[in-house]
């Protein structure tokens, strides 16, 4: 009678016709020998039949469970990878982080241009003449071009004080004119009857009483440089009418490098901060810190007379954002310009001059004009 056996060693259960009390046997799977277990029931098969044990072929496919753990281990690593891939997405949308505020003032001026919402453009903006646009997109923020100045009001208000004690403002010249005319004028007859300079006149004089041509060519030449003289000092523009830029590039004492930068930008875009402001930017006065933070953004824009199919163009914008204790103008857009074009208006050519007269014309008859030339 065969007796069914239970490895002790692999666990492997198989069948044995060594039925001898105290008998060992040898697993045919691990070797390991081991005595028969009398609590398992013999089986009813006939004596000397082959085992039933069947060992795995370690050379056959893999076993359903093995399959299966290593589609499992697939799908991790798979699930894994689309994690690692999605994750940004996943982190906005699981925190999301508010956006650029650069890129989002540029975009709500840019749709309130589309939807012609002058009310929201004018809040957002402070352009003279914006762009007219149908739609936009790919509005994006230049981090390279971001500039910020930060310095002490204290010394552009000292100087402010200053041109206001001698100058006012006409805003119809754009320039400051001096509050005591009689000023120059003392300056310039101070400069007249400088020795030195009188001694020069007298000598003129001579020359053009002597009546020589040599003389009176010499006399004009040396008066020409008197005048150009008074013309360049006392007599320029920029100390009988000076501009804001002139009073700020010829402080005294020097604005430091930060205030200067600040108030030459003011001077240059003169009109651009008063929209900034709502009001003059010589008319501030504080003695407090400034911040002063510019940058740049772009954006694909289709204007609003161009056709369906015309391809987008690239607009630049210049925004700026300016804190003065209790002043923030928040960023605001304060220029804008086609790739490639200029932000400021080129000047328009000079005419070209007229020809000569062709030789040999008869009295009163006109050459011909040029192609340049107007009617």
């Amino acid at each position: 009678m065969s007796l069914r056996v239970l490895c002790q060693s692999c666990r492997t259960a198989f069948l044995t016709d060594d039925d001898r009390p105290g008998a060992r046997v040898a697993c045919p799977k691990c070797g390991a020998k081991q005595g028969a277990d009398p609590t398992l029931k013999p089986a009813r098969i006939a004596a000397h039949a082959p085992s039933v044990f069947i060992a795995a072929d370690p050379n056959g496919k893999p076993r359903r469970g093995r399959r299966l753990a290593l589609g499992g281990l697939a799908v991790l690593l798979l699930a894994g990878v689309g994690i690692v891939v999605a994750w940004p997405a996943l982190q906005r949308w699981w925190r999301p982080t508010p956006p650029d505020p650069v890129e989002s003032v540029a975009s709500a001026y840019l749709k309130a241009l589309s939807e012609g919402d002058a009310a929201a453009a004018e809040r957002l903006g402070a352009v003279e003449l914006p762009p007219a646009i149908r739609s936009y997109r790919n509005v994006h923020r230049d981090a390279r071009l971001n500039r910020r100045v930060k310095g002490s009001f204290a010394p552009i208000t000292a100087l402010h004080a200053k041109i206001n004690e001698t100058y006012v403002y006409d805003k119809s010249i754009g320039r400051y004119t001096p509050k005591n005319p009689l000023g120059p004028a003392a300056e310039t007859l101070d400069a007249l009857h400088d020795p030195k300079t009188k001694a020069e006149q007298e000598a003129i004089a001579k020359k053009i009483a002597g009546g020589n041509p040599d003389d009176l060519f010499d006399a004009a030449e040396a008066l020409a440089k008197s005048m150009a003289k008074l013309s360049e000092g006392i007599l320029s523009p920029k100390k009988l009418i000076p501009s804001y830029k002139q009073l700020v590039t010829d402080a005294k004492p020097p604005l430091p490098p930060a205030e200067r930068e600040l108030s030459l930008d003011a001077a240059n875009r003169r009109e651009t901060w008063d929209r900034l402001l709502k009001r003059p930017f010589p008319t501030l006065k504080s003695d407090g810190p400034f911040i002063f933070d510019r940058t740049e953004v772009t954006a694909s824009v289709i204007d609003s007379l161009g056709s369906a199919g015309d391809p987008p163009t690239t607009l630049h914008m210049s925004l700026t954002r300016f804190r003065l204790e209790g002043i923030d103008t928040g960023w605001r857009v304060t220029s804008t310009h086609r790739a490639g074009r200029p932000t400021e208006p080129a000047s328009e050519p000079e005419p070209e001059p007229a020809p000569p007269p062709r030789s040999g014309s008869l009295h009163g008859e006109t050459a011909p004009r040029s192609a340049n030339q107007g009617p």
